[in-house]
């Protein structure tokens, strides 16, 4: 496969795609897809999944995970 056919096929398909249930299971939001030309925010932690609960959202807090 030549290099431009390769980030095509990079450019085209998701990273990564998921759905996000807010009541356990019962019913799940619609499904987000993550590509690798999108221009996402830098991670402002060490931590992985970034914690988005009340209390580590707080301003100059981190997160516990």
């Amino acid at each position: 496969m030549s290099r431009n056919a390769y980030a095509k096929l990079f450019a085209e398909r998701p990273l990564m795609t998921l759905r996000v249930s807010r009541d356990s299971g019962r019913t799940w939001g619609s499904e987000q897809a993550v590509f690798g030309t999108d221009d996402l925010p830098p991670l402002m932690t060490e931590a992985w999944p970034p914690c988005e609960c009340a209390r580590c959202a707080e301003p100059n807090k981190r997160s516990n995970r």
